[in-house]
């Protein structure tokens, strides 16, 4: 766990989820993590654990995929002088020549919808491509950007990070190579829905089915491709696009990672890491907010406009207000506001 003021106490075990939580409420802490991976011993150093395996684990941040939304509200911020910008973050504000200057990566419904739309492809990439059942999957929202997706499937627990990192690429469409083979029967299909394509398991399957769906003739670009326009490999790129999963590879195979527990609150927002039941019907925004709505007065340095449970807040700047406890939590502890 992390205490208020930072550093981390790591290498924790506990005989129950009693002796857990009582030490959670003994402690108090700003943020609670626990591991994907079995130990022999996990309170021995990492070197002496004995590591048995590790859940597969996916982290899907809205930050990681572009939308237009990214423009109007991720900001550089300077906390000498209140400046801000539109990204990249400057070495040094150009306003104080302060180097106190920290990029604000904020969300909307905009941003939050698309990383739902990344985990719901990544459930369809899990169970149609590597066989994984639905109900092997658990799905929670990060509380704060994203979601963390958790597969419990004894065939992934022993993989090593080699080997969840061919999954990363998988999922992300990395490093594909497209038979020429496949894309000389693209150009000359006619229907593609009278072809064999769409019998392709894997990726293959998955363009030929979408170029498909996209028109009922596969696209025959050849005079426009030869002069880098939009052509076959075009219409194959925006297809694998269409399908991908933009996840954190680094936290795909990283076989000792910590995540947040669930049930706890983000330190970085106060809202909650909570278990998705449908993610169709989740509300980022509403359901993770668990906090009360009495109204408390705080300093606010900088915040665009922001919506929470509902209330549409901001934009504020060197100003104090009172706003309900959740949403002065949710500024705190971003370093953007301070207790009038």
């Amino acid at each position: 766990y992390m205490p208020f003021g930072g550093g981390m106490v790591r290498h924790l075990a506990f005989r129950s989820a009693g002796e857990a939580v009582a030490e959670i409420v003994r402690q108090a802490p700003s943020s609670i993590y626990c591991s994907n991976a079995l130990y022999d011993s996990p309170s021995l150093p990492m070197e002496e654990k004995g590591w048995k395996g590790a859940e597969l684990i996916f982290d899907i941040d809205a930050s990681d995929i572009p939308t237009p939304c990214k423009r109007e509200h991720d900001v550089w911020f300077c906390h000498d002088c209140s400046s801000k910008g539109r990204l990249p973050r400057p070495q040094k504000c150009p306003n104080c020549g302060s180097a106190s200057v920290e990029e604000i990566h904020n969300v909307c419904e905009v941003c939050l919808e698309a990383a739902k739309d990344h985990a719901a492809r990544l459930i369809r990439l899990l169970t149609e491509d590597f066989s994984v059942q639905p109900a092997a999957i658990t799905t929670y929202f990060s509380g704060n950007r994203g979601y963390h997706l958790h597969v419990h499937d004894g065939r992934f627990d022993p993989l090593d990070a080699a080997s969840r990192a061919e999954i990363a690429d998988y999922v992300r469409g990395a490093g594909m190579l497209i038979p020429q083979s496949f894309v000389l029967s693209l150009r000359r299909s006619q229907r593609l829905e009278e072809t064999a394509l769409l019998d392709n398991r894997g990726w293959l399957g998955r363009i030929a089915k979408v170029l498909s769906s996209s028109s009922p003739s596969a696209p025959q670009p050849e005079a426009k491709e030869k002069k880098g326009g939009d052509g076959i490999h075009a219409h194959i790129n925006r297809a694998i696009e269409a399908q991908v999963s933009r996840v954190d590879p680094s936290v795909t195979t990283d076989i000792h990672r910590v995540f947040r527990m669930p049930g706890t609150l983000h330190g970085s927002t106060g809202l909650l890491k909570m278990k998705v039941k449908s993610l169709e019907r989740f509300k980022p925004l509403s359901d993770p907010v668990v906090l009360g709505s009495t109204r408390v007065k705080v300093t606010v340095k900088y915040s665009p406009q922001f919506t929470l449970n509902g209330e549409r807040l901001g934009p504020f700047k060197s100003e104090s207000v009172s706003i309900p406890a959740y949403a002065a939590v949710y500024l705190l502890a971003r370093g953007l506001a301070e207790v009038s």
